[in-house]
């Protein structure tokens, strides 16, 4: 007897990996005004039809300060939750009904035409960080463990200034000069054809799933933010978002890349100098929701 995969006729979960909740929320309520209060009256409602009462549940301690959450504060979690997702479906759909997503017929080198900025697109792609992130990251995990006694990795003298010198570099490639970048660079291979690279720039505080569950494919929504020419460079990563991007800074994040070269490959990650910037044509977007 052969026995076949039958697929669902429709793809109704989502298994959020980001979600800027606070765009869809101020979205929905500049559309569509109290859509949002309904949905918390809702939410509200079904919380109150709900567990109540003045039991304590313990929360399993994971150290010094760990304690224990009411059932009040654990319904108020909850309602946060359902609030945002629940927010997310309604602006989906309005956005939806209304034809508002750019989305497109495929993709190869002519994708970008016709696209502009500040339109809402959505599309599905590979997801990565990309082999110079890759390395940065490892090569910090790596430092933390070679200031620490009795790890594999321990290291002393000379030899771990040099590789505290390496992890500052990376904390500004990664941070920013200031520290206080907290954007994630998500590198996108659409689905399709070879095209333009699309950059997408993650905020952490989005962020649901963690980093290392990044592989593979997701639907994406988000707002075009720029649009690079062809033949012009855009930094990967930032060194500072004050100003716009100089040649002079992605001049500078070349020469310093050139610097993980070689530790990269002792973690088994290649980089190139050239990873650093993507070349236009080319798509930066800002994320409003990644998700399976």
């Amino acid at each position: 007897m052969n026995q076949r995969y039958k697929r669902p006729s429709k793809q109704l979960h989502r298994d959020f990996f980001y979600l800027d909740d606070e765009v869809t929320i101020n979205s929905l309520s500049a559309l569509e005004s109290g859509r949002v209060d309904e949905i918390v009256s809702k939410t509200t409602t079904a919380r109150e039809g709900g567990f109540s009462g003045d039991v304590t549940i313990p929360v399993v301690k994971a150290g010094i300060g760990a304690g224990r959450k009411s059932s009040s504060e654990i319904e108020e979690e909850m309602v946060r939750t359902r609030t945002r997702f629940s927010v997310f479906d309604a602006w989906y759909q309005l956005m939806a009904d209304k034809k508002a997503f750019g989305t497109f017929d495929g993709w190869g080198k002519s994708a970008l035409m016709g696209v502009e900025i500040g339109d809402t697109v959505e599309f599905r792609a590979e997801l990565s960080l990309g082999p110079l992130q890759t390395v940065l990251r490892l090569y910090l995990w790596f430092a933390e463990q070679a200031m620490k006694k009795g790890t594999l990795f321990s290291q002393r003298g000379a030899e771990l200034k040099e590789t505290e010198v390496g992890a500052r570099t990376a904390r500004q490639f990664l941070y920013g000069v200031s520290g206080d970048n907290d954007d994630v660079p998500i590198l996108a291979t659409v689905v399709g054809e070879d095209g333009p690279p699309v950059l997408i720039t993650a905020s952490k505080s989005w962020l649901i799933g963690r980093l290392g569950e990044l592989s593979g494919y997701f639907g994406v929504i988000g707002q075009v933010s720029q649009i690079i020419p062809d033949k012009e460079e855009y930094p990967v990563l930032r060194l500072t978002k004050d100003v716009a991007p100089t040649p002079l800074e992605i001049q500078t994040l070349k020469q310093v890349v050139e610097q993980y070269v070689e530790p990269a490959k002792a973690l088994g990650v290649d980089v190139e100098p050239g990873e650093s910037v993507i070349s236009g044509p080319a798509l930066v977007l800002k994320p409003i929701a990644i998700y399976r």
